[in-house]
């Protein structure tokens, strides 16, 4: 199947993924992002209040020393520690853009294992009788592999970042750095479903590349809400959840339980 056609497949599941996550079955899923975006909007302010508060004194005393005795540029100290909080606050805003949605993938790693395991239930019929030890395994690769995407997604865009001073070349980068964080994004979010069938990182690894349209698609639509201003820690928090479903979907449709091994061969 072509990348096109598997874009528009993962694209589809978002849709069935809206309706099983506000079904009886799973809605108080969305119960967890109310308490997540709380703790990480009081803790990530607090971070970036503390710092530009810090910065801004340092930056303002040293200012003041060296224009001590000139009355006429007493402003510049104000100013220069205004422009570090808001430089401060910017800063923030452009890091959680390319990586924050990683850290909420990070923190809500334990109900995504959960919801992509009853999603599966649902869609398929199969039950997982409930196991700590795996549970606590699942969790730890799911951290795992958005760490993984993370730094690898960084070192993507290092190279894309140099590559876009190169002439006409850079006007497709920003295209292929927001194609390059989808597909990360999207391989975290299926290698939930995926890990359950047994696959190895390394065939997990080979399993997205032979579906990158679907990985990419299902990536792109919580891509696109870490891009709303302001808002975008609250939207990619619930989307991230449709976005676990949406993977579960595609990858049941994907991988049939007849055709488990075969596929991971084909991978």
């Amino acid at each position: 199947m072509g990348f096109a056609r598997d874009f528009s497949r993962g694209i589809r599941a978002y849709g069935k993924a809206i309706s099983l996550l506000f079904s009886s079955k799973l809605w108080y899923f969305m119960l967890f992002p109310v308490v997540i975006v709380i703790v990480l909007f009081v803790a990530g302010n607090y971070a970036v209040g503390y710092l530009g508060d810090g910065l801004s004194g340092v930056i303002e005393a040293k200012m003041t020393e060296w224009i001590e005795g000139i009355s006429w540029l007493e402003w510049v100290s104000g100013v220069a520690g205004f422009l570090v909080k808001l430089l401060t606050r910017f800063l923030y805003y452009i890091l959680f853009i390319s990586f924050g949605g990683y850290v909420v993938m990070v923190v809500m790693s334990p109900v995504y294992s959960w919801l992509s395991e009853r999603t599966e239930a649902i869609v398929s019929g199969r039950e997982y009788p409930f196991n700590l030890k795996q549970l606590v395994w699942e969790i730890g690769r799911g951290i795992a592999i958005s760490l993984r995407c993370m730094i690898l997604q960084l070192l993507v865009m290092i190279v894309l970042f140099f590559g876009s001073f190169i002439p006409l070349a850079g006007l497709v980068m920003p295209v292929l750095t927001f194609g390059v964080g989808a597909y990360f994004y999207g391989f975290a979010f299926m290698d939930y479903a995926v890990e359950r069938k047994r696959f190895r990182v390394k065939e997990s690894v080979r399993y997205m590349r032979h579906n990158a349209g679907s990985v990419t698609a299902i990536g792109t639509v919580f891509a696109l809400s870490l891009m709303i201003p302001w808002g975008s820690i609250v939207v990619c928090s619930f989307v991230s959840l449709l976005s676990v479903v949406a993977g579960t979907v595609v990858v049941e449709e994907q991988l049939g339980e007849e055709n488990i091994q075969k596929l991971k061969d084909i991978a």
